[in-house]
């Protein structure tokens, strides 16, 4: 039998990407004076915001400060991700063949 190595982790503790005690303090505030995604406020929704984003991104210089987060619910967090990055965001499909958005 083959043995097996243990999976790994490529990425760093969340404390060492920046999110730690401070980040928690200040996504605590902004949600709570916050609680609707910005975004989908923009398009006329009303969803919950679950995530504290960095408008400006930790590893693009951004700061961990109130003015630097805004809240986002977790579609409007992996788009706003992915277009960070560089790459194309994909919209769920609805089982009618319509793009849930």
């Amino acid at each position: 039998m083959t043995e097996r190595t243990p999976w790994q982790h490529r990425r760093q503790s969340a404390t060492a990407r920046g999110y730690g005690a401070e980040h928690k303090r200040l996504r605590k505030i902004l949600l709570a004076v916050e609680p609707l995604c910005r975004e989908c406020r923009k398009k006329g929704r009303i969803t919950a915001a679950t995530i504290a984003d960095h408008i400006i991104p930790l590893s693009r210089g951004g700061k961990t400060e109130l003015a630097n987060y805004q809240p986002l619910c977790r579609e409007c967090s992996d788009k706003k991700t992915l277009t960070d990055q560089g790459k194309r965001y994909r919209p769920r499909i609805a089982p009618d063949g319509w793009p849930i958005e």
